[in-house]
């Protein structure tokens, strides 16, 4: 039976002709989007998240012509965002990669010099904000986020924005070595 055939089953019947289009549709995305993403995952992610769109739009809409061609076209959108994001994230890990340049060997390392300016960017931070450096010693110490929210009175919420801030402020204190 042809998709569009069971297009038009699902939105003049009920639940059960609408199973029947989205079980059709899955098989047939699924091996669509395996020839593309090549990842079986990820292909199933992308498509669940197009027979998701598709569900949400396909009663209100009053496709004429082919509702296959519409549902292929919401799939291919969907695979062209996915490859488009990963690409996009393949790019900036290189850039991470290139901009943080590891060394060889150890010899090549200057541990003492990492230390001393970790161990500066934390008192700077202690003096600006005592919180933030106690959090960020109770989680590098290995607390759990339950341990620390306790000690230190503050809801989980709270803990990770403030983690997050501590960071933050940890890792530009270490590019610029000064606090903004």
């Amino acid at each position: 039976m042809s998709i569009n055939t069971l297009y038009e089953e699902a939105r003049q019947g009920g639940p059960e002709e609408e199973k029947r289009l989205f079980q059709a549709l899955t098989v047939r995305f699924r091996l669509f989007t395996i020839q593309r993403i090549r990842n079986d995952q990820d292909a199933e992610e992308v498509v669940q998240n197009a027979l998701a769109a598709i569900f949400q739009e396909y009663k209100s809409l009053d496709i004429k012509f082919s509702f296959a061609a519409w549902a292929y076209k919401v799939l291919e959108r969907r695979i062209l965002n996915f490859l488009v994001r990963q690409k996009n994230y393949a790019k900036r890990e290189t850039e991470l990669q290139e901009e943080l340049y590891l060394p060889n060997s150890p010899d090549e390392v200057d541990i003492d010099n990492i230390k001393n300016r970790l161990l500066e960017c934390l008192r700077k931070i202690c003096r600006s904000n005592t919180r933030y450096a106690r959090i960020l010693n109770m989680h590098y110490q290995g607390y759990k986020t339950g341990e620390i929210c306790r000690k230190m009175k503050i809801t989980s919420e709270n803990y990770y924005t403030i983690l997050s801030r501590a960071r933050s402020l940890l890792e530009y204190c270490l590019d610029k070595g000064e606090l903004p």
